[in-house]
């Protein structure tokens, strides 16, 4: 099967089986997508050969300082910490901890909590020190 990864991509963002994906994108052989526009059907092919290696070399002028690459936006978690506010009781300026899970799916999603953590898909909370405390005595409602 060719381009089988680009379908294992699109069935994981998706959430579905790679046969439905290829179902649904393949034309003949090839994978693409077709379109009606005013004109008529198109059709747009995404995939229609394997990777191949290419032996053709690439002449041409190339950058001689290297391009970097620098994250200018800090995590979302450094942004909550900043934030100085309880995700639970929503009270400003206190001491924070961070509650940890190591898997969402170890959650059952009976406690609120623990439907707000699956929800947002995270594993990390910014909690009070008072609602951390509580989470883990198990009395945050």
């Amino acid at each position: 099967m060719r381009g089988c990864g680009v379908y294992k991509t699109l069935a994981a963002k998706y959430h579905t089986k790679v046969r439905s994906i290829r179902d649904k994108y393949r034309i003949g052989k090839d994978f693409g997508i077709r379109y009606e526009t005013k004109f008529g059907m198109k059709t747009a092919l995404f995939y229609n050969e394997s990777f191949r290696i290419q032996t053709e070399v690439v002449t041409g002028e190339f950058d001689t300082i290297a391009k970097s690459y620098f994250r200018i936006s800090p995590c979302s978690l450094i942004q909550r910490l900043k934030a100085r506010k309880c995700k639970w009781c929503e009270t400003e300026n206190v001491d924070l901890e961070v509650h940890h899970v190591r898997r969402l799916k170890d959650l059952k999603g009976k406690a609120l909590w623990e439907r707000a953590m699956i929800g947002r898909r995270r594993k990390t909370m910014v909690l009070c020190t008072a609602c951390h405390d509580l989470l883990h005595a198990g009395k945050l409602y």
